[in-house]
């Protein structure tokens, strides 16, 4: 994972999370609103129909439903109220109370209500619910289990939340039924109708009931479980952060136990001990051509290459035919001429690529970055050539042995040179002046 893109992880992570927080600030709420603004769904309710003289009217402004009370002492508890049909009216015209509104999910209604006039202090806000275990309209009009919270509107000007649970069942509407136990408390599940009333105990007089705005309302997701979200997405993150550091320590583990073996094996195939190492130089004192210490760097490259990245790398071995006999005729120090002239011949007809260096003796190699064995061959056999075709020094024409291997898949340093020095030695044993390939 590189570094913009644990940056763009780890903002992605903080905005995640600044977005959960407001969420559980503010909260994330599936509402079911009332419109106030279907006249056909509203009505009202007074003492009238219990023998009392209190009126009342309906009128609509910008600012909501009006209801405009007047309420009189002529009943014993007189009362008007503003009721508004959430069931739909059936074919005949009148509403079909059976067919109310499921509000059992919600949590918390949202009352804003203004009340005006000398009873200004309390209203009452009434849930009705059917069930048809307790509700016969044609026997008990009044059968709608009343669901009721009662409140001072006034007190909140903005409006007020009110939850689900501080409603309770009126006692008077229990007591004139026989209701089961298990059917006594707040029941939301079919409402039909909800109602807006003057409080229970009122004077003589106006009042005025102005509803703004009603909606339920309940939280989509709950705070513990945002607050178990955001602790539970950090946690994960970290973990993934850890198994990534832990996968990328144990590549690099890996990858330097595979530089020290590669190191040590070339170091072994090159039969160097670590105190000849120090004091050999790089280059041959003779020639000026790398020795085998200054070969080792490139034949580690070129391995990695091989093994890391399929770039293929092959190496000739290169033996100079009958030295000795030169040697002999002439003596060592046309021999040592001679070494210098093959090894400057060699330099000057391979490509800058490839590494040349003295191996020992009159043996030579040459190391074929980035080349195919089929190359190789084509090299040393051009190479093979060249040299019996032309004197190195005057009256002196020598020829030469080529050995080649290409380096396989996984193979050790040891095995590579190995092939290439049988690929020689058969070269030599089949006459000389030849180019052979190892299989």
């Amino acid at each position: 994972m590189n570094f913009s893109l644990r940056t763009i992880s780890l903002l992605l992570l903080i905005t995640t999370t600044l977005l959960a927080l407001f969420a559980y600030d503010k909260g994330i709420y599936k509402t079911y609103t009332i419109d106030l603004t279907r006249q056909t769904q509203m009505g009202f309710n007074t003492d009238l129909s219990q023998g009392g003289e209190t009126t009342a009217e309906i009128s609509y402004t910008d600012e909501g439903i009006v209801l405009n009370c007047s309420i009189s002492l002529e009943y014993q508890w007189p009362y008007c109220e503003l009721k508004i049909h959430l069931a739909e009216r059936a074919d005949q015209g009148a509403f079909d109370y059976a067919q109310g509104v499921d509000l059992s999910s919600y949590t918390e209604v949202f009352i804003n209500i203004s009340t005006q006039g000398k009873n200004n202090d309390q209203i009452r806000f009434y849930m009705r619910n059917f069930n048809p275990a307790y509700t016969n309209l044609n026997s008990d009009g009044n059968s709608l289990k009343i669901n009721e919270v009662q409140y001072t509107p006034n007190e909140y000007p903005n409006g007020k939340y009110i939850p689900i649970k501080d409603f309770n069942v009126v006692s008077w509407w229990l007591q004139a039924r026989d209701i089961p136990l298990e059917l006594r408390g707040v029941e939301i599940s079919n409402v039909p109708l909800l109602t807006i009333a003057s409080g229970g105990l009122v004077d003589e007089g106006e009042m005025t009931i102005i509803v703004k705005e009603l909606y339920f309302r309940y939280n989509l997701i709950s705070k513990e479980n945002i607050l178990f979200a955001v602790i539970a997405m950090w946690f994960f993150s970290a973990i993934i952060v850890l198994l990534l550091q832990l996968k990328s320590f144990h590549y690099r583990l890996n990858y330097s136990k595979n530089q020290q073996r590669k190191l040590s094996e070339v170091m072994h195939a090159l039969k160097l001990e670590k105190v000849q190492l120090e004091k050999l130089a790089k280059r041959d004192a003779l020639t000026g051509l790398r020795n085998r210490v200054g070969l080792s760097k490139y034949l580690i490259e070129g391995e990695e290459k091989a093994q890391d990245h399929n770039i293929p790398f092959s190496l000739i071995f290169v033996d100079i035919d009958f030295f000795k006999k030169i040697n002999d005729q002439h003596g060592h120090n046309v021999g040592d001429q001679l070494l210098i002239q093959f090894g400057r011949s060699i330099s000057e007809n391979i490509r800058q690529q490839d590494k040349l260096a003295r191996w020992g003796g009159e043996e030579f190699i040459i190391l074929c970055m980035d080349t195919q064995q089929d190359k190789a061959v084509t090299l040393a056999e051009k190479l093979c050539k060249l040299l019996a075709d032309k004197p190195l020094l005057d009256g002196i024409t020598i020829t030469a042995s080529f050995g080649i291997a290409q380096l396989h898949k996984d193979e050790s340093t040891t095995s590579f040179l190995e092939r290439a020095d049988n690929a020689l030695y058969k070269a030599k044993t089949n006459g000389r002046n030849q180019v052979q390939a190892a299989d």
